[in-house]
């Protein structure tokens, strides 16, 4: 599908409401969004149906990304459509730009979009690679000196372990799925629950570098280490894949966005994860997307969280939101 094919088929606000009512309901009668009762009728001249249970009425759009918002839906499909054939991202100045919206606007859109690209029920298995990598942090700084002469000593800001910088840990299943998440202190006992909340333990084999937290997996998974003091993997003992994903994510990130603030980047990544898992998939991204996004999920709608947005992305029982 093209821009021109999408506008073609969902160009109008009732063609966009007949096709979420689908991709929601079916071809089953509307659930109430408040009761979860079938005995509804439909408004004349309205979007939304009353619930003669609960005696309230609802429409397709609660509890979704697109509740209480002033955007028209072919403007949402528009962006949805642009946000899933962007291998490396798209900045909101753009969006705003090929949309015809203000900043904010395509702003709030996106990030409620990538809510959409949440999976919190992702479980890897077989050759899998976990590796960590750090986002953000301030420039290098380099004194002003002859130019032919270099002088390390002047960089004041580090590269990974010790820095400012944001530790992500990603975990990757050899050619296949990605799973990343933020974790501010990368200790065996934080790194041992996210291999048992994202890795079936007992039918994987886990790659990692020698970095001696990962020795926390020993007793809980077959472990393999690869001592980068002497020299690369080969074969299947490597870390390439996940180091590839690094790569992919970086340069996405520098190639479209100024800043990113550390409060949305579990966003961002959620963002990265499901281009990168869905590359290989016969399903269309943008019809994933758009049925992720009618989910009744309630954390799906708050591209504005009003907790920790860690606690979105990554499905804490805590979060109120």
């Amino acid at each position: 599908m093209n821009l021109s094919a999408l506008h073609k088929t969902y160009g109008t606000q009732a063609k966009c409401i007949a096709h979420l009512e689908k991709l929601r309901w079916g071809r089953k009668k509307p659930n109430c969004v408040h009761c979860g009762s079938k005995h509804a009728t439909k408004r004349k001249n309205s979007i939304k149906y009353h619930c003669n249970s609960c005696n309230k009425d609802f429409s397709v759009l609660m509890g979704t990304i697109f509740e209480d918002t002033r955007l028209s839906l072919p403007k949402w499909y528009e962006i949805i459509f642009l946000m899933s054939q962007s291998k490396m991202g798209i900045s909101s100045r753009e969006i705003s730009r090929l949309v015809g919206v203000k900043y904010q606007t395509a702003w709030y859109a996106s990030h409620r979009v990538r809510c959409a690209m949440i999976d919190n029920e992702i479980r890897l298995e077989g050759m899998i690679e976990f590796d960590e990598a750090y986002i953000g942090g301030k420039k290098k700084k380099v004194k002003k000196t002859d130019a032919n002469k270099a002088i390390l000593s002047t960089i004041t800001e580090k590269r990974g372990r010790g820095t400012t910088k944001v530790p992500i840990v990603g975990t990757v299943e050899k050619k296949g799925r990605v799973y990343v998440k933020i974790i501010e202190k990368l200790t065996g006992r934080n790194l041992l629950a996210m291999l048992k909340q994202i890795v079936k333990t007992e039918e994987s084999i886990v790659i990692t570098d020698g970095f001696k937290s990962y020795r926390s997996f020993d007793d809980h998974v077959e472990h393999i280490t690869i001592n980068h003091t002497e020299g690369y993997g080969k074969g299947i003992r490597t870390v390439n894949t996940i180091e590839g994903f690094w790569s992919i994510l970086k340069n996405g990130i520098k190639g479209n966005y100024r800043s990113l603030s550390k409060k949305y980047l579990p966003f961002y990544l959620a963002e990265y994860s499901f281009k990168y898992n869905h590359r290989f998939v016969q399903s269309d991204p943008f019809l994933t997307i758009l049925s992720n996004a009618v989910k009744d999920d309630k954390y799906f709608m708050n591209y504005k969280p009003k907790c920790d947005s860690k606690q979105i992305v990554y499905g804490s029982k805590h979060c109120k939101c």
